[in-house]
């Protein structure tokens, strides 16, 4: 007797999976969070004070894939294009120069 056979499959089952998925997310959720707070806190340290109103006003809002760092005070356009002799070059260059740098390191 002759078998001619055109298919065949296997199929495994790795065990543990969704246990490893489930703490790779966890981690990557917490680094996210860690970078997150890198730059919130030069996008503080970059506003300039004069009520300290704009540098409160800072957010962070943190997502698997990623987060947002913004402000929302009337005047941070402003602030943005160099209108306080304490931050002439902005908010964002720094921000992102000292961010950059923090987080290479990790």
């Amino acid at each position: 007797m002759h078998w001619l056979t055109r298919h065949l499959k296997m199929k495994l089952e790795v065990l543990g999976v969704d246990d490893a998925l489930q703490f790779i997310g966890k981690e990557i959720e917490e680094q996210v969070d860690v970078v997150a707070q890198i730059y919130h806190e030069e996008a503080q340290r970059s506003t300039p004070i004069k009520s300290g109103r704009a540098r409160r006003a800072w957010n962070k809002d943190v997502q698997r894939q990623g987060f947002t760092v913004d402000n929302n005070v009337p005047y941070i356009g402003r602030l943005e294009e160099g209108y306080s002799k304490q931050a002439p070059r902005g908010i964002t260059g720094p921000t992102l120069r000292r961010a950059n740098r923090r987080t290479s390191r990790l």
